[in-house]
């Protein structure tokens, strides 16, 4: 059996392409959002939960687990580095599917780097303006324990457990932006012009996610960007397109 990390658009095209070659497969997904995600009519066996480096052994373990597949976001570190140390320990082979970086050669001095979360909030608690946060809802402490809410505008996924979060951490419904992505340069622009957007925070998501769509609009808007690094890699084995990861299946799993 093959377990499967995914929470993403190519992470589910991977299971998709993984299931058409009828391997046997299992697969784990951070939240029942992202399980909801996948094609009911097809016959997979879907887990929603988060699961930590002892769960992930006891998981593999109970579903015979040969190889996996960590196909999780660029920055879910801590799922990576779960897997990592989980199938080092069964000494089960591990491939890592990693979105390949961004170009941004074309956007010259308007993007500014921050090597964590806490780093980016530290950065911006020194300057001043209007903040719009594109980094998802998971961190969005970490910043409002630096920034006030009054200056952040948050653009998150449209659920309800998401607003009520929002809601907690003190942003008024006008800081809100609950949308479903992708987004168009078009759409980040008047979002920027909308919310009066002085900087722009975002991750290097890659092609899929987003990332040069954000930094054209930033470019055209006239506005900076803080870009967070991503994190470490945990998995030697690193494929960045689903036919890599397809052979490398084949080759161990045969």
């Amino acid at each position: 059996m093959i377990l499967v990390l995914s929470g993403t658009k190519d992470g589910r095209d991977l299971v998709y392409k993984l299931y058409e070659r009828n391997y046997p497969l299992v697969v784990t997904t951070a939240t029942d959002y992202g399980k909801s995600l996948f094609d009911e009519s097809m016959e997979l066996k879907v887990f929603s939960r988060r699961l930590s480096c002892d769960e992930m052994i006891e998981f593999m373990k109970d579903n015979k687990i040969k190889l996996a597949i960590d196909g999780t976001h660029p920055y879910a570190e801590e799922a990576s580095k779960n897997i990592s140390k989980a199938c080092k320990t069964m000494k089960i082979p591990c491939i890592r599917y990693q979105r390949k970086k961004s170009s941004f050669k074309k956007y010259g001095d308007i993007i500014k780097w921050a090597e964590d979360y806490y780093k980016a909030a530290e950065i911006l608690s020194k300057q001043d303006g209007k903040v719009l946060l594109t980094t998802g809802s998971k961190t969005l402490e970490v910043f409002t324990q630096k920034i006030p809410t009054q200056r952040l505008v948050v653009r998150v996924l449209p659920l309800g457990s998401i607003i009520e979060k929002c809601e907690k951490l003190g942003f008024k419904p006008s800081n809100i932006i609950a949308m479903q992505g992708p987004f168009s340069k078009e759409i980040n622009m008047e979002i920027i012009k909308k919310y009066g957007i002085d900087i722009l925070v975002t991750k290097d998501s890659g092609k899929i996610g987003g990332t040069e769509e954000k930094l054209e609009a930033a470019m055209n808007c006239g506005i900076s960007v803080l870009m967070i690094a991503r994190p470490t890699q945990y998995t030697e084995n690193v494929c960045s397109t689903i036919e890599e990861v397809i052979n490398k299946v084949s080759e161990i799993y045969g």
